[in-house]
């Protein structure tokens, strides 16, 4: 080989790691879309946990139904007149 083929190689070889390695490069491409697939997926993500909470927010604002179960599961509310029976598990009970 001459002289002249070693240097086209060589400014081959280093065409090559600038386009691959550099801030503008197909390794710094590729990285960029893995992290734009994942914020994506996360924004997706964060879009319906805001969903659901615009709807919680609508019916308890607007559902009396939904206020009183929540009343009654979380607070242990009782309307007026009722009675709560409290049943103990198995492994409350001793013989």
């Amino acid at each position: 080989m001459t002289v002249k083929n070693y240097i086209l190689i060589l400014f081959i070889v280093l065409g090559a790691m600038v386009v691959l390695i550099n801030d503008f490069g197909l390794i710094k491409l590729i990285a960029l879309k893995k992290q734009k697939h994942k914020l994506v997926s996360e924004l997706s993500s964060i879009e319906n946990q805001q969903d659901n909470l615009r709807q919680k927010i609508y019916r308890l604002q607007h559902d009396q139904e939904y206020i009183e179960k929540i009343a009654r599961e979380r607070y242990m509310m009782v309307e007026p007149g009722e009675k709560v029976y409290r049943i103990a598990s198995e492994k409350q009970i001793n013989p």
